[in-house]
């Protein structure tokens, strides 16, 4: 074996440690990418998830107050003095991967006023057809895994019209 040989073997065994240590390299960094990139994914999945958890506790809010108006009920402050334990179960649903917890339900009030938007005139083309109601609604979503919570505020509007002829 000549010396030329023996020192294009290591020549060649040098490069081709280099370029291993090269393709390592990139080998590792996607790797690390890649797996936090999936779990910023499963994050934002629970976060979905914990927004539409509260947003199914706004919709039973929803529900509960309509049928409250049809039976002649305008008082659905909660939590208050007339909350029943059947309120309380249909405001605090644990489902398997999470739960829902409805916070408040109370008259909407302007910021910086002191008016309550109860009773407030509806008017359609100049004209008074009823009233309406301002509630805000404050729902928490809670996903188990993870922890996540998402805390949903809305106002929902309620007409009362008055018969028409």
């Amino acid at each position: 074996m000549t010396r030329s040989t023996g020192a294009r073997r290591g020549f060649i065994a040098f490069y081709s440690f280099i370029l291993l240590l090269i393709l390592g390299i990139f080998g590792i960094s996607y790797w690390a990418v890649s797996r936090l990139s999936t779990s910023a994914i499963v994050q934002e999945a629970g976060r979905i998830r914990a927004r539409n958890l509260a947003q199914a506790g706004v919709e039973k809010v929803m529900i509960n107050i309509l049928n409250q108006y049809r039976l002649g009920n305008h008082n659905l402050t909660y939590p208050g003095k007339f909350s029943k334990e059947r309120t309380d179960k249909e405001y605090n649903v644990e489902f398997g991967d999470g739960m829902y917890r409805v916070e408040s339900v109370q008259p909407y009030t302007m910021p910086g006023s002191s008016k309550i938007m109860t009773a407030v005139p509806y008017v359609q083309r100049q004209t008074v057809t009823g009233t309406y109601d301002v509630w805000k609604v404050v729902v928490v979503g809670e996903v188990s895994e993870g922890g996540i919570r998402a805390r949903v505020e809305t106002l929902v509007k309620v007409i009362r019209q008055f018969a028409r002829y």
